[in-house]
């Protein structure tokens, strides 16, 4: 049964349902139909992931996720060019690297809301990063992120 699978890998429906950009209820409505042999009213995506769930049984949340961004993810979905472009980066990084620190925290992000102000941060002080000089105001505003440079330096790896 898929919703056992799921289970076993530990990935929530609501995640599922955010990945595949399928509301909850569809969902649960696709598993259960899934489950009872009938496939003729699942979503072709959705259905191809079951498979590929059922027919893989040590495969874990991260590999199906990587899955999902490999295979079933549409480009033209994507928008333009652009667009494309950076989602092929960030799928052959976590396709390459699925165990690294950076794709555990792409993964985090994607699924959580926890680091939104953190990388909000972030965002603001990278133009700054790249300046030579700096104002007064520019130099503290950075003063956070080369507190945590200097603590994980400490720290080491």
């Amino acid at each position: 049964m898929i919703k056992e699978r799921l289970k076993d890998i530990d990935l929530k429906i609501t995640e599922l349902s955010d990945y595949m950009q399928i509301s909850r209820p569809t969902m649960y409505k696709f598993i259960e139909a899934y489950d009872d042999g009938n496939s003729s009213i699942i979503n072709k995506h959705v259905l191809k992931l079951f498979k590929y769930i059922d027919e893989n049984p040590l495969i874990g949340k991260k590999t199906v996720v990587s899955y999902i961004l490999t295979n079933l993810v549409e480009e033209k979905e994507l928008g333009d060019t652009a667009e494309n472009r950076i989602y092929n980066q960030i799928k052959r990084y976590l396709i390459s690297n699925p165990e690294s620190v950076k794709s555990q925290f792409i993964e985090l992000v994607v699924q959580k809301t926890d680091y939104d102000d953190a990388i909000k941060y972030l965002m603001k002080i990278y133009p700054l990063l790249r300046k030579r000089k700096l104002s007064d105001e520019e130099v503290e505003f950075l003063k956070p992120f080369d507190d945590i440079r200097i603590m994980l330096d400490k720290i080491g790896d």
